[in-house]
């Protein structure tokens, strides 16, 4: 059986792997400021950089990933 610092070690290393791969950042942030409903609307968010070749050709484009309030299967 494991441990859940051994399930936390390896999820969060696989998921530093996969950030890296990509060179995303994942941001968490309230998107409604100063509403009475603040907290509520936390989302979650993937971003990728533009990609560009030596002779400036696009490789990949900038990308936004929501994953909303919760993601999992």
């Amino acid at each position: 059986m494991k441990t859940k610092e051994q399930v936390t070690t390896e999820f969060l290393a696989e998921l530093k792997n996969l950030l890296t791969k990509y060179d995303a950042t994942i941001d968490a942030e309230d998107h409604f400021q100063g509403y009475p409903e603040c907290g509520e609307d936390v989302k979650m968010t993937v971003t990728i950089p533009s990609k560009y070749a030596f002779n400036s050709d696009m490789l990949q484009e900038w990308t936004e990933i929501d994953l909303g309030r919760h993601f999992g299967p």
